[in-house]
């Protein structure tokens, strides 16, 4: 009597055949060598590619170098107060309070920027558009922050001469310390709720000014603050600080 095979089992064998078949038919062999990466590999760029990093050079330096302003003297940033950081500040709020109007909504109490935002000096003369990237270099934009004084307080609470550029507020320190202020010429009112004008980087806990602020609410705008100086020296064509 001839025996057969259980069916899984010719399977097996089947799968097992085919297996070993492809393998001896795939027997790769790798080869490699060591190769010295010297000057011998040195290309030009193509001419093509040359040629469209070239014109875009080109626009860029066209936009960079367009003339917006002057300014009678060189500005710097510095703490606890500065020509530069006091103009910008002093920008944020009145470009902030415009923009407010323009929804009906309340004016803004007092406008917050920090010291490491501001990279490089205002130069005197003529201002380009390129200066105003290179002394805000970075793409922040404007935030309103609704919050109530008593929350604000936290924040006062931190600062000393070093720490922040303000507008509308008054700031008298002592030891390094923040020992009185005023905001737009009254004391901090712990029931009201202000209008801060800042941008989202600090609203949202950068260098720690509001991070343990609770706001009532708050609104984050598209527009660069790098725009909002654009725009407000190219309105006033020459600052007169």
């Amino acid at each position: 009597m001839k025996k057969t095979l259980p069916f899984f089992v010719t399977v097996l064998f089947f799968l097992c055949s085919i297996y070993v078949s492809v393998n001896a038919q795939n027997n790769y062999h790798y080869q490699y060598e060591v190769v010295k990466m010297d000057s011998i590999y040195d290309r030009s760029a193509e001419l093509t590619m040359e040629n469209y990093l070239y014109y875009l050079k080109q626009e860029k330096d066209k936009v960079m170098n367009i003339t917006i302003g002057s300014s009678k003297e060189a500005m710097s940033s510095y703490p606890p107060e500065s020509p530069l950081s006091d103009l910008l500040v002093n920008m944020l709020f009145e470009w902030g309070n415009e923009y407010l109007l323009s929804k009906k909504m309340q004016k803004a109490d007092l406008a917050l920027l920090n010291f490491g935002g501001i990279r490089a000096a205002l130069p005197q003369g003529r201002i380009t558009i390129g200066d105003i990237y290179e002394i805000i270099p970075f793409d922040n934009t404007v935030t309103f922050v609704f919050v109530k004084g008593s929350e604000l307080l936290k924040m006062f609470n931190t600062f000393n001469e070093k720490t922040a550029p303000l507008a509308n507020v008054e700031t008298v320190y002592e030891a390094n310390r923040l020992i009185s202020y005023t905001i737009g010429g009254a004391p901090l009112d712990l029931d009201k709720t202000y209008t801060l004008v800042t941008i989202n980087f600090l609203a949202t806990g950068g260098d720690g000014f509001l991070s343990n602020v609770n706001f009532e609410s708050a609104i984050y705008l598209d527009k660069l603050l790098r725009d909002v100086f654009i725009e407000t020296i190219r309105r006033t064509e020459l600052l007169n600080y």
